[in-house]
């Protein structure tokens, strides 16, 4: 195995060993990541100063997120015709220390052109679009592409919509031609929109994030223009694209050092755009998507490591959040791309945490002795499976029907005093993804007939 491998494989089995901390560990590790941004804010190198002038406050989202005026982005572009310089956004350093990244809000209204003066400045030549135009009912980024039949004029900018289509069912992909008309110039800018991504929160999967990273990276082909990378803030969500473009870069061309911690490399990004992986459910999605990029490396690049997966998976208190959708289509890859497919976890297993196996409680029939079992009555399942109780929570409409989600009928037995009752703590065996879960008496007495024939 080669020194990259190694890292990667150090890396997963440090996240095994927490076992059953990771919960705790990872919240401590957003905690230090918060930690030090707040002490940057008394200091000078990471000041916010142009984003303050009366000049360009009003073309800020958001007052409290302002850029850092180290890392800021600089317009040039049109300046003689009377714009300002100013634009809220940061460059974002990429794993061969160039200007990999522009890390932007959504625009405003009056700040579209400022957006395409960005975009023509820079050649930027894909867009990452991590937000709705439209949020619980509020706006969250001004239209900046045109629609079908129906060019857009901003400024000396045209912009239209040649081409549109699903990669898949959350990331929409637009083919935009823009001409700049003051050189009579032309280019194609592709935005990849993923419409689903909540604000503050994550994706339902890994698999859609890795996806749209990996297109933005074949449209983006080997030039040197950054990616153009916003959300409605240009922070949470915007920070968690970077980062996993980042660290797929680093795995791509082997330059996974060997004490890899994506906690310096999020503390990182944070350096260069303020609040980048906005939230401590993001930081851990984010766990998650690279332990899944990660696995998927190994199992690609030798049949040595087709069962790392299963012998040293990572515990996630709340993988339920990360689960994959079962009702979205897999997108399917030709054998043989190893790069292409590093980045695109195989088809989702059922977590071993999210089933359980219970004995069914069987009252005696009417008529008999207690222990005692009526052979000629028709006889129901000994065992049957129970999801977890945050799961049962949030289940399907259809749960209330008393079917649960893998097509199990529920036991709807009234509860009697032989009933058992849920441990919440429920034991873990060594941090191997195993979730048991016990049932013990509501009071004393004699165990169960049934439990003699297990």
């Amino acid at each position: 195995m080669n020194r990259n491998l190694d890292a990667v494989q150090s890396f997963l089995e440090q996240l095994e060993a927490r076992g059953g901390r990771e919960s705790a560990v990872l919240a401590g590790e957003f905690r230090d990541i918060q930690a030090h941004s707040a002490t940057w804010k008394t200091n000078p190198v990471y000041s916010t100063e142009a984003g303050r002038l009366p000049g360009n406050v009003r073309k800020n989202r958001y007052k409290d997120v302002l850029p850092y005026d180290q890392t800021r982005v600089i317009l040039s572009l049109l300046q003689e015709e009377g714009h300002g310089d100013y634009i809220n956004g940061n460059f974002i350093r990429g794993t061969d220390g160039s200007q990999a990244y522009i890390a932007t809000q959504g625009p405003l209204p009056h700040t579209l052109l400022d957006f395409w003066r960005l975009v023509w400045e820079f050649g930027v030549k894909v867009i990452l679009m991590a937000c709705p135009e439209m949020e619980n009912g509020l706006k969250k980024c001004e239209r900046y592409w045109a629609q079908d039949q129906e060019p857009l004029q901003i400024g000396l900018f045209c912009i239209t919509l040649t081409r549109k289509r699903w990669l898949n069912a959350d990331i929409m992909l637009r083919t935009l031609q823009v001409t700049f008309q003051k050189f009579q110039e032309c280019r194609s800018v592709y935005q990849l929109q993923y419409m689903s991504w909540p604000d503050r929160g994550v994706p339902s999967s890994p698999e859609y994030v890795l996806t749209m990273v990996e297109e933005a990276r074949r449209l983006q082909g080997s030039g040197p223009s950054p990616l153009c990378v916003h959300c409605s803030a240009g922070c949470g969500r915007t920070g968690v694209l970077c980062t996993v473009d980042y660290v797929r870069q680093l795995l791509l061309t082997q330059m996974i050092p060997p004490n890899f911690s994506l906690f310096n490399v999020v503390l990182e990004m944070r350096k260069q755009r303020p609040a980048a992986v906005q939230t401590e459910e993001q930081y851990r999605f984010l766990y998650h998507t690279v332990a899944q990029m990660f696995f998927s490396a190994l199992q690609n690049t030798s049949p040595l490591y087709q069962n790392f997966k299963e012998n040293c998976a990572p515990v996630y208190d709340d993988a339920l959040s990360f689960q994959t959708s079962q009702m979205l289509p897999t997108t399917r890859r030709p054998p043989g791309q190893v790069l292409r497919s590093i980045s695109v976890p195989g088809p989702p297993a059922l977590a071993m945490a999210d089933t359980y196996a219970v004995v069914q409680k069987r009252g005696a029939p009417a008529g008999t002795r207690a222990g005692a079992r009526g052979r000629g009555a028709e006889e129901g399942p000994l065992y049957s499976q129970v999801t977890p109780r945050a799961r049962r929570l949030q289940a399907h409409a259809e749960n209330a029907r008393g079917v649960l989600p893998s097509g199990v009928p529920a036991d709807q037995t009234p509860a009697g005093p032989d009933a058992y009752e849920d441990v919440v703590d429920g034991a873990q065996s060594g941090g191997l993804g195993f979730n048991l879960r016990i049932g013990r008496p509501k009071g004393p007495r004699d165990p169960p007939a049934e439990w003699t024939r297990v």
